[in-house]
């Protein structure tokens, strides 16, 4: 494989921090509750996750001609506690594909996450639930 992308990311303070780019072209206060100057590690995924996905999803849609349809992927990342330290990720998917079915955009999804590396990344480690709308 060729390597097409190293991107470097700085925390300081773990939740409680502050996240950004070596440069500082980037830089958000992380909090463990999302407030209007900050956000939570989870939402950072989500957004990460959804953009990957969403363009994941390109390839097929291109494949059979409908590249150019308006699309929509949300995505939602839970935070599970159960005891101690024991912290867990779920991810629901929700992908609208506009001029097609909730199956014919569920199809696209399925595809687009054989291609995605969020999604290889997260299988067999998280849950994660695919919907469309």
């Amino acid at each position: 494989m060729k390597k097409i992308s190293v991107k470097t990311a700085i925390n300081e303070g773990g939740r409680e921090g502050v996240s950004y780019t070596p440069n500082k072209s980037f830089e958000v206060k992380t909090s463990m509750t999302e407030t209007p100057d900050t956000v939570t590690p989870e939402l950072l995924f989500a957004a990460g996750f959804s953009a990957c996905f969403n363009g994941a999803m390109s390839f097929p849609l291109e494949a059979d001609g409908k590249g150019d349809l308006p699309r929509k992927l949300r995505a939602e990342v839970s935070l599970y506690n159960g005891v101690g330290t024991d912290f867990k990720l779920r991810v629901t998917l929700i992908g609208h594909i506009e001029g097609l079915s909730k199956d014919e955009t569920l199809s696209y999804m399925k595809k687009g996450e054989q291609i995605c590396p969020y999604s290889k990344a997260t299988a067999g480690n998280i849950e994660v639930v695919l919907e469309a709308e």
